[in-house]
This record gives C-alpha cells, structure tokens and sequence, in this order.
C-alpha cells in the first residue's frame, strides 16, 4: 500500500492489526481499545455502529471479538478515507463499512431502531466559544470539543437508532458523569455499567466507561476501577491481559 506524506502505519494487538495513522490528524489511544473490550456484545448483536469513528481504529478492535456487521460514521473527510484505507489494510471489507458523513444525517443511511448496539469515543470538551482553548489545527478540535455535535445531540442519534434493548457505550470523562447519566435517561437509555480508569491507584481517575440499554431497568452496577499504568509507568497487568484477550481468532 502506498502512503501519503505524514502518513505511518502501527500494529495494533500484537500485530494482528494495523492501522495507518497521521500526526495532525486524532490518532486512536487507549480510550477506544477501552471502551472496545467494555462493550458487552450478545449472541443476537449483528448490526454495531461506532459514532465518530475517527480512523477506524474502533471497528478494527470490534473485528476481533465479534463476526457482526460494523459501520463507522466519520464527518471529516481525510479521516474517513484513513478509516476506508485501514478496513482495506487489514481485509475486512465484508464486515466493516465507513461512512462518510454528519452523524446527524443519520436518517439518510439508517432505519430508526436498527441498530444492536452503539459505540463511541466522542469529543470530551465542551466549547464556550473561547478559541483559546482549541488547538491550532481545526481537525484535531473537532475531534476534542464539542463543535459539531455535543453531548445531548450525540445520545439523541443514539437513542433514535438504537433497537428496543439495545446497547449503547461510551467513553468520556469522569467530571461529566452526572450530566452524561442524566442525558442517557433523558433519552431512553438507562445506565447499566460503568467503570472508572486511573493512570495509577493512587491518582483520581481520567476516563468514564459508562454503558446503558436503550428502554432498560433501573440497575446500575460500578465495576472495581481499572488501573492502566504500574509505579513504573509501564502498562498494568489489566491492560496487557486485555490486549491479549482481543488478540484473538474468530472461530
């Protein structure tokens, strides 16, 4: 495969992926193999969509724990044809499509309710209007702040194409956990799970697992908190056990 200029291509899982990635374009993280492994997938999910999929690295990761249909929607050209590229570089065209598109259109690719489940690591911060706060390059603050899309219209797509029981994960930051839970009920979504990631056991926790089930119960359950990094700063034994728990063949 030929690449641009700026382009790189990584392994991901042990080199039974890879990905090809741009420095001035959002690059995946450890978020999206996160929020992948959180996911609960059931027997009867056949149709995954990943909301902002970016590069595609979320579909990518999906491919190893599931034979379902998986379409990611992209609103930013360059990385939607990354994503294209990368579903081409890893020969899973039969599984994953990418769209290229606001995920506000979505009436014009999806029958309300057609979803099984719904996935997204979508932009963390909020946009007051300060341009101080948004970085130099336009793409990257479409990917972090919340400029074309924010929380509450994100869950309400969400809602709108999630099948009755449906499910819906997402990955966020702990300071909006209320207001991300008051939203997804707000919509129909309860929240069922929800897990708190911490650089270091002694450090307040960075990132929010949070998954809901579109008409669910009431129930929700914190799951013991995940711990990414060791004194040394070298992955946990969590993190590298997940790596190689997705590391998989499909049967």
């Amino acid at each position: 495969m030929i690449l641009n200029k700026n382009e790189v291509i990584n392994s991901l899982l042990n080199k039974s992926l890879k990905i090809i990635q741009r420095p001035d374009y959002f690059n995946f993280s450890l978020d999206s193999l996160l929020i992948s492994n959180f996911i609960s997938l059931t027997r009867g999910a056949d149709k995954i969509l990943d909301l902002g999929t970016g590069n595609g690295a979320i579909p990518l990761f999906l491919s190893q724990r599931t034979k379902a249909k998986i379409t990611g929607i992209e609103i930013q050209e360059t990385s939607a044809n990354l994503a294209i590229r990368n579903v081409e570089l890893n020969n899973l065209q039969e599984q994953i499509t990418i769209i290229h598109d606001d995920m506000k259109n979505w009436k014009n690719h999806f029958e309300s309710g057609s979803q099984d489940v719904i996935i997204t690591n979508p932009p963390f911060f909020k946009f007051h209007g300060n341009e101080n706060q948004l970085n130099n390059l336009d793409q990257l603050t479409l990917a972090r702040h919340e400029i074309t899309i924010d929380l509450e219209q994100l869950i309400s797509v969400a809602s709108n194409l999630l099948k009755h029981k449906g499910y819906f994960a997402m990955v966020h930051r702990p300071d909006r956990f209320l207001e991300i839970v008051d939203t997804m009920r707000k919509y129909g979504i309860f929240p069922k799970r929800v897990q708190f990631c911490h650089s270091k056991i002694d450090k307040p926790a960075k990132i929010l697992l949070i998954e809901g089930i579109r008409n669910g119960k009431d129930s929700l359950t914190i799951l013991p908190p995940l711990v990414s990094h060791d004194d040394s700063g070298k992955y946990s034994k969590e993190i590298l056990n997940l790596f190689q728990d997705l590391d998989i063949e499909k049967d």
